[in-house]
């Protein structure tokens, strides 16, 4: 049993460096610095927060669990059609009985250009430079030399030799986004990102050829009114990385109820489907300034002879920091990107 954990244990941790699949979130769009750079700054307000977390497969003896924090501003210049905007995005990612865990600290910026004069259309082209840390824990690993024939000695010498058990390098993305919003009811937020732009090397064993591949993301979220409380959210996320790639589809449906202080408040039911992976459901609220949602996937892919069909739970929150209420024109809603 014991030699089994172990060679379970050698295949997840070859795989996680040949395929070094990034972190990631079904609730994606709740999670916007990590769906691309050029995401930064395109939002209703002054700044931007949000918050995310992920456990996954909890029925297995040491389930994955991934945290992320963000935060994001656009900038104050004199430009009349232009303006920057900076964020910054932590994830930490930690799975397996080798406590196997990465951190990433990312900085973002984003160039935000207004397309027309009435401010309804937007191109924003962003960069993510950032610093990735992987390390693994061998003291939580146990082998077969530190069997005595009886009984596990962890006095006993592994017999392994591991060169490297932390590894740190410099990491960039980049990213181009078309954002067409014609009130807080009716928009088309679209996006496509490419990730590991420098393709950083993997290797716990000082092999150069292990190197990360360069991931491309496409994303659109688009939202519109059909009733006079209920609109409609289509959402779609494609990304490859290597010989892997994702494709998850979904639709959201918003129940808007009585403004508070002339804020939306709204209730949001939906689901997303990952292609031969995973069913997702998720409930969403806008209340005041924040938005809070919950998910939950449901696993069909081949895994569930050992998950019995329970994949991952996640929460996201975000708030929006407001100084000044949004102006509104008397024949126009002005979107206050700018």
């Amino acid at each position: 049993m014991r030699k089994n954990k172990f060679i379970l244990f050698l295949f997840v941790f070859s795989m996680s460096i040949a395929q070094a699949q990034d972190i990631h979130y079904s609730q994606f769009n709740a999670s916007p610095q990590n769906l691309s750079p050029s995401q930064t700054g395109l939002f209703d307000g002054d700044w931007r927060f949000a918050g995310n977390y992920r456990s996954q497969w909890s029925v297995i003896p040491v389930p994955y669990r991934t945290f992320s924090i963000a935060a994001e501003t656009r900038l104050k210049t004199k430009l009349e059609n232009d303006v920057p905007a900076v964020g910054v995005q932590i994830n930490s990612d930690k799975s397996g009985d080798s406590k196997f865990s990465t951190t990433q600290i990312f900085v973002s910026g984003a160039y935000i250009k207004k397309l027309n004069k009435d401010s309804t259309h937007f191109v924003s082209l962003g960069l993510q430079p950032g610093v990735t840390t992987k390390s693994f824990d061998v003291a939580a690993l146990t082998f077969d030399n530190q069997y005595d024939g009886d009984a596990y000695n962890p006095a006993l010498a592994s017999g392994e030799n591991f060169p490297k058990t932390r590894i740190t390098y410099l990491d960039l993305g980049a990213g181009l986004g078309y954002l067409w919003r014609k009130n807080h009811r009716t928009l088309v937020n679209i996006g496509v990102s490419t990730l590991h732009l420098n393709r950083p090397k993997q290797s716990f064993f000082n092999n150069d050829e292990i190197r990360l591949d360069m991931k491309t993301c496409v994303s659109g979220i688009a939202e519109f009114p059909v009733a006079a409380q209920l609109d409609i959210l289509p959402s779609v996320m494609y990304q490859r990385q290597g010989k892997f790639q994702e494709t998850v589809v979904g639709v959201f449906g918003k129940y808007h109820l009585k403004p508070i202080n002339g804020m939306t408040t709204a209730v949001s039911l939906g689901g997303f489907y990952r292609m031969k992976d995973a069913f997702i459901l998720v409930a969403n609220m806008d209340y005041k300034n924040f938005n809070v949602g919950v998910s939950y996937d449901v696993n069909t892919s081949k895994l569930i002879a050992a998950t019995n069909r329970r994949g991952g739970f996640e929460i996201s929150v975000i708030y929006i920091f407001k100084k000044v209420a949004p102006f509104i024109a008397k024949k126009r809603a002005c979107p206050i990107y700018m």
